[in-house]
């Protein structure tokens, strides 16, 4: 989403750059937010809470994607709201808060990039309420991995049924249930670790 390679240039010239292994968690709930990682290569999971400590599935972040959860809680010294996690060997910058706050008067294309976070991921979490709230867990399922599938570019996609159930906010047994019933209809093949849309 980060177009203009000569400022995605100069935001890696003059910020951290590491490359990560999967799993890693970049933002945790409650802490406070020290970078705004944007994310050059590879992929980022983020997650919301309820006040149960149930995990839902926000939106995922792709190349030349950030966080804008990340962005407020970094420009305002708050705490996360929202978990970030990397999905696979992911490289990323890290903007300090105080650079990412000069940008905005300093670079057009920069405040532009951060608007344009802002509505597609407004209308991601619109999404994510909507299939909450009226989709049955079914068709929920599929969305999931129809998403992944596109984010990795591939029809057997490796996910396990707690995997599932954690970025849903559904129980794993009901998650297996409905797989199982999805797997008799021919929309789903099952295999260890690993699920194929059919």
């Amino acid at each position: 989403m980060l177009a203009d390679p000569s400022l995605l240039r100069r935001l890696a010239a003059e910020n951290e750059v590491k490359v990560l292994p999967p799993g890693q968690v970049l933002l945790d709930f409650h802490k406070y937010i020290r970078s705004i990682p944007v994310v050059l290569r590879g992929h980022v999971k983020v997650v919301g809470e309820d006040d149960e400590g149930n995990e839902i599935l926000l939106y995922y972040l792709k190349p030349g994607e950030s966080c804008v959860m990340s962005i407020l809680g970094a420009l305002n010294s708050s705490a996360s709201k929202v978990r970030a996690v990397t999905v696979d060997e992911t490289e990323i910058i890290f903007i300090r808060p105080e650079r990412a706050a000069s940008l905005i008067r300093e670079s057009p294309a920069w405040a532009e990039y951060i608007f344009k976070l802002y509505q597609t991921r407004y209308e991601e979490l619109l999404e994510a309420v909507t299939k909450v709230n009226f989709k049955k867990l079914d068709d929920r399922i599929i969305d999931l991995l129809e998403e992944r599938a596109k984010l990795f570019e591939t029809r057997l996609i490796t996910v396990t049924h707690q995997e599932i159930a954690d970025e849903i906010g559904s129980p794993r047994e009901a998650i297996s249930r409905v797989l199982k019933k999805l797997e008799r209809a021919g929309a789903v093949r099952l295999f260890r670790g690993k699920i194929e849309l059919v």
